[in-house]
C-alpha cells in the first residue's frame, strides 16, 4: 500500500530536521500547502525570528517536493557562506534514509 504524501512529507521533514539540528544548523518549521496558490513553496519570517516554509506536496512530483524542503533549510541558513555543504548533507540524508522512495519504487540517484 502506498504511503500518503502527507506522511512522506512529515517523515522527510522530521529526518532532515534532526540531521540539520545535530549538525548545528537552524531548523525552520514546515507546513503545507502555501496560502498563495500559485507558488509551490513560500517562506514566512515570524516576529520571533523563526522561519516557516510552506510546501505543496500533493499533485506534484515527490522529488520536486524534496527539493523544496532542502531549499527551505538552505534559505533558513542563508546567513552561512557554505550553503552547498548543507545542501549536500541533506541530499545525503535523503539518499541514506531512502526518503526519495515512493510506494516501493526508489528514485535513482547518482552513482
Amino acid at each position: 500500500m502506498a504511503e500518503s504524501k502527507s506522511f512522506l512529507f512529515a517523515n522527510a521533514v522530521r529526518a532532515l530536521s534532526l540531521a540539520s539540528r545535530e549538525a548545528g544548523y537552524e531548523v525552520p518549521s514546515f507546513k503545507g500547502p502555501p496560502n498563495l496558490g500559485e507558488h509551490s513553496r513560500t517562506l514566512k519570517r515570524n516576529s520571533d525570528g523563526s522561519i516557516t516554509i510552506s510546501v505543496v506536496f500533493h499533485g506534484r512530483a515527490w522529488l520536486s517536493t524534496l527539493s523544496d524542503i532542502v531549499e527551505g533549510f538552505v534559505v533558513a541558513n542563508s546567513h552561512l557562506e557554505r550553503a552547498h555543504e548543507l545542501r549536500d548533507m541533506l541530499w545525503s540524508v535523503i539518499e541514506e534514509q531512502h526518503l526519495s522512495k515512493i510506494a516501493g519504487v526508489s528514485i535513482p540517484t547518482a552513482a
